[in-house]
């Protein structure tokens, strides 16, 4: 019964520092400008409309 509780400890642990060193990126890198993208307006003269504010 020990020795289950190291085994679920010892995977525990090393699922944290997995999870530590493969963090994801999220967001653009600084000075990279957005691709154009699709809205809808929901307010405005063009409420309902889809438009791109690019």
């Amino acid at each position: 019964m020990k020795l289950g509780f190291v085994l679920a400890g010892l995977g525990l642990a090393a699922t944290a520092a997995l999870a530590q060193q493969t963090a994801p990126e999220s967001g653009l890198k600084a000075g990279v400008a957005p691709a154009a993208f699709q809205v809808v307006d929901v307010s405005g003269p063009n409420k309902g409309k889809q438009l791109c504010y690019r």
